[in-house]
């Protein structure tokens, strides 16, 4: 049986069934907050200091997070979390199972529900700094109705402020570059480039395709190697999804000069600001040789 209150993207979810319990002996009296994404790990770090422990569950970066299974290790570490952070939008169904699963009561926050995206849409919120608000401001909200910790309020409005300015710089490139072409060969940045206001010109249906991991039709992949003969400012690669295809997409931009920006969905580092930052920073870059951007 399981009862649940989802309220502005957060769940307290009682399960009273016996699952993994053999798995869930804490090695720890500080409570433990699980996520799968390393993007949002990292920002509860630097919200919960020293008062809960966090654990990410992909942490792998030359792995495929869209091809992770639960293993014994996973299940053993949400039975042991007092908060789970969910990505959703279907990214991590395997992580909200054992959640279900799990025999403890565990506050979930589920970063897609905080800014209503859908399952089956664009799942990869983490290139988007207003999720990553968003988000912040849950985890504050959950930590504080939940345990009061005395530190949080303030990390989390350090860490706000440092959001905002990486928000304003996006809001910087928008006035400037609006409109301005760019190849993509999945949709692992999207949400950062259309809140750019940069327009991706490569087929939606061809991003799709690699993102899920079947071969898109001729005709797109036609269209989107001709449109790097167009010169769009750049072309952003997700190395964690590189095919023959992808490769194909590569070459062609190096033949025709166009700029290859190497993103990753796995974050490298603890610093979620200075990582995105750094993304940022290389829009800015093939930007600036476009001739929009000073």
């Amino acid at each position: 049986m399981v009862l649940g209150l989802l309220v502005a993207g957060v769940m307290v979810v009682d399960l009273v069934f016996f699952t993994w319990g053999a798995l869930a002996t804490n090695t720890s009296s500080t409570p433990l907050v699980v996520t799968g994404v390393t993007q949002w790990a990292a920002l509860s770090r630097q919200v919960v200091g020293a008062d809960l422990r966090v654990a990410s569950l992909l942490s792998d970066p030359n792995a495929d997070p869209h091809e992770h299974e639960a293993t014994m290790r996973d299940a053993a570490r949400v039975a042991q979390a007092s908060v789970v952070i969910l990505n959703g939008a279907g990214y991590d169904t395997w992580l909200s199972q054992l959640v279900t699963n799990a025999t403890t009561r565990i506050t979930t926050i589920d970063v897609a529900d905080l800014v209503q995206v859908r399952t089956g849409s664009n799942p990869h919120l983490f290139y988007n700094p207003l999720a990553a608000i968003a988000f912040v401001r849950a985890l504050r909200t959950s930590l504080d109705s939940r345990y009061g910790f005395s530190g949080v309020d303030a990390r989390a409005a350090q860490l706000l402020a440092s959001l905002d300015a990486t928000q304003a710089r996006v809001v910087a490139i928008r006035r400037a570059c609006a409109g301005v072409a760019v190849s993509a060969t999945e949709d692992v940045t999207t949400y950062l480039l259309h809140d750019a206001g940069l327009r991706v010109v490569t087929p939606e249906a061809l991003r799709l395709a690699v993102g899920n991991g079947v071969d898109p039709t001729v005709g797109d992949l036609a269209l989107s190697l001709a449109q790097l003969k167009d010169h769009p400012a750049f072309l952003i690669d997700n190395v964690q999804t590189q095919t023959p295809l992808t490769a194909e997409l590569v070459a062609q931009a190096q033949r025709f000069h166009v700029p290859v920006i190497r993103v990753t969905e796995t974050m490298r580092g603890n610093d979620y600001v200075r990582w995105i930052d750094a993304e940022i920073g290389q829009l800015e870059s093939a930007l600036a040789k476009e001739g929009c951007w000073k």
